[in-house]
Parts: structure tokens; C-alpha cells; sequence
């Protein structure tokens, strides 16, 4: 575990996404952007590692933000096998880096240093950074690339006096031909409606950053947990608003990663207020979903906040909504109170196992089949066959002598059909309409 802190705005989530080799922390000129710890693999010259992006370190800060931030470097820094302070060598030494630097003496640990933003080496004063006592100094351009090999060997040097992080697991098995791929299941909806909550609890422990303020989460936070013996990969993502409400950069970067993350999922968990939603925007969410062929699982969270006499009005009144969704489990949920949390992951595996099975070509032909016969398309179009062609999203295939003559209300009455004879939770049927 290979760990990058510092004050803010030095350049740390730059260094990070070249490491890892893609723009997976959001990188704008104003501080204070990275909130949570971002984890990644990097895979260097056959060592493979985990390399932590951490938010600006402000110590004794009384903004709520800026300690929750110093709690999960904090977090970051007691798993680290090896620490990067990243400072700032355009501007040179601040007051602030030499305070982190004394934190982190004060605490026995060891760290190098980069010195970053020097895009033409040697304009700077190495005596000044020295100061801060690292077991290394190394000038570096996390932006030109310039400087990181020679971080990257560093790193590989300081790895060594302790325990080994590339080494394999206990098991003596590699970390990813071990076991099967664990289940992607990506937290999506509205700001504010318990994101970053669920991920904790499922988790159990302090993952994401929680505050009341809506917008908290900005960046993707991935980890990994288990239960009842299955793997999973959780994605707590950032609030979706309605774009025209998307003014800032920092938001309409976490949006369009937010949004991203429902291509890299298996399954997408929207989430909603029970007591607010499903508002138009929740539904351009689960359509978000639906148009991606993803798996869905919709939960309506603090159910906690509805009075008791309204609770089955409630469950009523969203089921009515998201009646055009009808095939998606809906859970109701208190994460607040733990109820209903792990129920949700266990309905993702059964949409996920659903969602691979495949319909015999004998029920659909005695089954299905024969009410279409009875219920041709249209007097000059007949049905010719209907057979499965695809898993997640289920996909059939309905081949008519006229494919322009199939109306989509017939198309929908075909669905319906397969739909009653085989159990497709959480997944939209699709049907390709050939001659």
C-alpha cells in the first residue's frame, strides 16, 4: 500500500492517475478537490501494488470537510507500507509541508519526498525540502511524466525494508486468479440520499466521507467486501443532478464519472429518499440504467423518516412510479438503522444470475410461440420464429415476414409474454425484430 499525501493542491491526484495510468481522480486547479481515499492497482516492471490518493491535508482544521479528510488520511496512513509526501517545488517549502512533515516524524514513520510541479529539473533548492526529513528526495513532473521512474524505484527501495506489499496473499495464490471476479455493483442517484452511508455499512467501516452537505463525494470510491461467501466490488459514486443545475466543474467532472461507472458496473444500485422520490430525476437515473443493459436495483432509503401510518402508502406510491420498471426488485431501506442494507447486495447477485439464464428453444416454442400465431402482428405479417440470442440483458429474437408492419405495442405483448414464463428480475427483455 503505497499512500501519496500532503497539503492540498500540490499535485497529488495528478501524480496518482499517472501512476495508475488513467484520469481516475478528479484534477482541477483549485485545492481541496480529492475528499475520500481513491484506491487503485498499479501494475510496474511485474510489482504489482496499491497507490492511495488522499485529500489535502489542513491539520486542526474546524471546517467539517477538512476533518473528515484528515480522518481518512489518517486511515490511509496507518495502512501505508510506504508514504509519498508530494510538495509543491514552484512555489517551494511551505509552513504547511513542514508541519506534515513533523506529523509524520512524530509518528515513527518513514517517507519520501516528491517534489512536484518541476517541469525543467534543478530550479529549486533541494537544502530547503531536505528539511523535511524524508529518506529521499525525488524531482518529479507528475504532469510531463518527468521524474516518476525514479519514484517509482524509490518506492520499490522503501518496500523493502518492510514486509513486502507485492508479494501474494496469504494463501500463496495471485490476488486475481484466486477466485472468480468479484460482483461490480455501482451506488447511483440524487445527492444526499445515503450513498456513501450504504457503502459504509456494507463495508463495516468508515470508507466514504459522510456530511449532511449534499455534493460531499466527488471522486469514485471502489473497495472490495464479502458476504455469504461471495465477492463484491461496491462503486459509491458521486450525486447526479439535472445538468442544467451543473455549474461547477468539480461537479459536472463527478457527474459524467458517476454517470460512467453504470458501464463499469454489473449492476447499478439507485438510490433514492423515500420520503422525496422517485422524482423525475430518479427515473432519468433508472433509464440511465435501462439504456446501458445493466442490471437494476432500486432502493428507496430512509424509510426511517415516514411515519408508520404511511409506510404501505409509500411503498405503493413508488411501485406506482416505477411502474415502467416493473421487473426491478425495490427494497426499502433504513441504511441509518442497518435495515434492508445487506439485502440489497443479495438482490443484485440474484438479478446478476437472473439476468444469464436462458430460455429453452422447446418452452418458447409450445408456450410462447402459439399465442403469437393466434396473435399475428398484422393481417398481411406473420411470425415466423422467436428464439433467446443473448444473456444480460436477456435478448430474443422475433423473426416476421414484415418487420415494419410490428408495431411497439406488439412488441411490448411479446415481451410480456417471455416475461411470464421465465423469471428475468432486474434485467429489460430486448427484442430484435428480423424478417
Amino acid at each position: 500500500m503505497v499512500v501519496i499525501c500532503g497539503r492540498p493542491n500540490t499535485g497529488k491526484s495528478t501524480l496518482f492517475n499517472r501512476l495508475v495510468g488513467g484520469r481516475v481522480s478528479i484534477t482541477l486547479q483549485e485545492p481541496g478537490i480529492t475528499r475520500d481515499r481513491i484506491i487503485r492497482e498499479v501494475d510496474w516492471l511485474g510489482h504489482r501494488f496499491k497507490v492511495v490518493d488522499t485529500g489535502g491535508l489542513v491539520p486542526n482544521s474546524k471546517v467539517e470537510i477538512n476533518r473528515e479528510v484528515e480522518r481518512q488520511v489518517q486511515i490511509a496512513l496507518e495502512q501505508a507500507k510506504v508514504i509519498v509526501l508530494v510538495v509543491d517545488g514552484s512555489v517551494g517549502l511551505e509552513p504547511l509541508d513542514e508541519e506534515i512533515a513533523a506529523r509524520l516524524r512524530r509518528a515513527g514513520l518513514e517517507f519520501l519526498v516528491a517534489v512536484n510541479k518541476l517541469d525543467i529539473r534543478g530550479k529549486f533548492d533541494e537544502a530547503d525540502f531536505y528539511k523535511l526529513g524524508g529518506t529521499a528526495l525525488i524531482p518529479i513532473s507528475a504532469e510531463a511524466g518527468t521524474g516518476v521512474d525514479d519514484l517509482l524505484e524509490a518506492i520499490l527501495r522503501d518496500a523493502g525494508r518492510v514486509q513486502s506489499p507485492f508479494s501474494s496473499d496469504e494463501s500463496g495464490d495471485s490476488p486475481r486468479e484466486s477466485r472468480a471476479s468479484p460482483l461490480a455493483l455501482a451506488i447511483i442517484g440524487r445527492p444526499n440520499v445515503g450513498k456513501s452511508s450504504l457503502m459504509n455499512y456494507l463495508l463495516g467501516h468508515t470508507r466514504a466521507i459522510v456530511t449532511a452537505t449534499p455534493g460531499t463525494t466527488r471522486d469514485v470510491v471502489e473497495e472490495l467486501f464479502e458476504l455469504d461467501g461471495h465477492s463484491y466490488r461496491l462503486l459509491d459514486t458521486a450525486g447526479i443532478r439535472r445538468k442544467p443545475r451543473v455549474s461547477e466543474p468539480v461537479e459536472y467532472y463527478s457527474v459524467t464519472r458517476a454517470i460512467d461507472q453504470i458501464r463499469r458496473c454489473d449492476v447499478a444500485l439507485v438510490m433514492f429518499d423515500a420520503h422525496d422520490g422517485p422524482t423525475n430525476q430518479d427515473k432519468r437515473i433508472v433509464n440511465l440504467v435501462v439504456e446501458r443493459n445493466r442490471g437494476l436495483v432500486v432502493i428507496a432509503n430512509k424509510m426511517d423518516t415516514v411515519p408508520a401510518r404511511l409506510k404501505e402508502k409509500v411503498r405503493d406510491w413508488v411501485r406506482e412510479e416505477l411502474s415502467f420498471a416493473d421487473y426491478a426488485p425495490v427494497l426499502f431501506t433504513s441504511v441509518i438503522q442497518g435495515k434492508g442494507v445487506t439485502e440489497a447486495a443479495k438482490a443484485a447477485r440474484k438479478v446478476w444470475e437472473s439476468g444469464a439464464q436462458q430460455m429453452s428453444a422447446a418452452k418458447l416454442r409450445d408456450e410462447v410461440f402459439p399465442l403469437l400465431e393466434r396473435n399475428q402482428p398484422r393481417f398481411d405479417c406473420r411470425v415466423v420464429a422467436l428464439n433467446q440470442v443473448g444473456t444480460r440483458p436477456p435478448t430474443f429474437r422475433l423473426r416476421v415476414t414484415k418487420p415494419g408492419a410490428v408495431t411497439p405495442a406488439y412488441e411490448r405483448f411479446v415481451v410480456a409474454e417471455i416475461r411470464k414464463r421465465a423469471m428475468f428480475v432486474g434485467y429489460q427483455i430486448r427484442l430484435k425484430v428480423t424478417r
